[in-house]
């Protein structure tokens, strides 16, 4: 944290006790953490979630969105779900056979509606404190920051190729300078 200015610096303190006084109301509990299903444990209940936010998933994004879980444990997750037929594994013809993409089944689709719907519940239960006009106003502050980050990864990617394409003057690239432009610094970042 030494590189960072002192504005960065008082924000970050500022980010970081923020974030304990929303952890010690209980907001910081994870909406898909504990989803109600009889029969399935609360990973397979986030994987059909997932896979329903995102429609159609190869298996190695799957694992990341449930937390960077190891294959062989996904594999055994997918087989459960899959006997269930709350999904479907599908290979990559054309391309590379090895590539397996995940989708739900209608059966699936079902169960990740109910599960939806819960998430759903506990969001607004966390905005609901808040009067229209901040809830707006958050929604505005966070679509922001998610696009910043986003902005801000692809510049780092663009970055990072051409720097291994050994360009000796690497060009500036305008996401960069768009995310600059908006006041998110690599210090920052």
């Amino acid at each position: 944290m030494s590189e960072l200015s002192a504005e960065v610096r008082v924000q970050v303190a500022r980010l970081r006790n923020l974030l304990i006084d929303v952890a010690r109301c209980g907001a910081l509990n994870s909406p898909l953490g504990a989803l109600p299903h009889h029969e399935l444990d609360p990973m397979e209940v986030q994987a059909i979630w997932w896979l329903k936010a995102e429609s159609l998933l190869p298996v190695n994004v799957l694992a990341d969105r449930l937390g960077g879980i190891a294959m062989p444990r996904l594999s055994r997750l997918l087989d459960r779900l899959e006997d269930a037929k709350l999904v479907q594994r599908e290979r990559s013809v054309r391309h590379d056979r090895r590539r397996v993409r995940v989708r739900l089944t209608e059966q699936g689709r079902a169960l990740a509606e109910n599960a939806d719907s819960v998430v759903q519940e506990r969001m607004a239960r966390l905005l609901m404190p808040l009067g229209g006009e901040q809830r707006s106003a958050l929604m505005d502050l966070l679509e922001g920051w998610v696009e910043a980050m986003g902005c801000w990864n692809r510049a780092e990617e663009i970055a990072a190729e051409e720097a291994s394409a050994n360009n000796p003057k690497p060009t500036r690239h305008p996401l960069l300078t768009a995310v600059e432009d908006v006041g998110v610094t690599a210090n920052a970042a």
